[in-house]
C-alpha cells in the first residue's frame, strides 16, 4: 500500500523549505561560511580525502576547492598530504584545530537548535532527532543505489 500522495508533497516541500532556510541559517554565521562548513563535514566524515573528490561530492568547481585549500590550511584547519597510492594526488585531513574548530560550530548549532525548538514538546524534538537522520540515510542510500 502507498504513502498518501497529500501527505509525501508536504514531506516534498517541507524538505526544500528546511534546506532553504538552513542554508541561508548558515549564511548568517560568522564562525564558518557554508561552504567551509561543508568541507570540513565532508573530510571529517571520510578521514581522508583528495580534493577532486571534495569538489565531486558538494557539487562543486574542482579549482573553487583547489583555491580554497590553502586559505583552510593556513588557517590550521586541514593538513595536506601526498596520496602513497598516486604521487601525482593530494589527500586532505582535518588537523586537530579543524577538528575543534568543527565541534565548537556543531556544539553552537546545538545551542541554536535548542532555542529553535523551545515551543517543542520533548517527544517531538526526540521523534525529529531520529527521523530526520533516518530520512537523510534513505535519501542517501537512494541516491546511491543506481551509482
Amino acid at each position: 500500500m502507498g504513502k498518501d500522495r497529500d501527505e509525501l508533497r508536504n514531506l516534498a516541500y517541507g524538505v526544500f523549505r528546511l534546506v532553504q532556510e538552513f542554508k541561508l541559517a548558515q549564511e548568517q554565521r560568522k564562525d564558518l561560511d557554508r561552504v567551509t562548513f561543508e568541507i570540513l563535514m565532508l573530510i571529517k566524515s571520510r578521514e581522508q580525502i583528495r580534493p577532486s573528490d571534495i569538489a565531486h561530492a558538494l557539487d562543486l568547481n574542482p579549482s573553487s576547492i583547489t583555491r580554497r585549500i590553502p586559505s583552510l590550511q593556513q588557517a590550521g584547519y586541514i593538513s595536506v598530504v601526498t596520496d602513497s597510492s598516486d604521487l601525482r594526488s593530494s589527500l586532505i585531513r582535518l588537523t586537530e584545530t579543524g577538528e575543534e574548530v568543527l565541534a565548537r560550530f556543531l556544539e553552537r548549532s546545538v545551542d541554536g537548535l535548542d532555542m529553535i525548538l523551545q515551543d517543542w514538546s520533548a517527544e517531538e524534538a526526540r521523534e525529529l532527532s531520529i527521523l530526520l537522520p533516518r530520512l537523510a540515510d534513505t535519501l542517501h542510500t537512494w541516491r546511491l543505489k543506481d551509482s
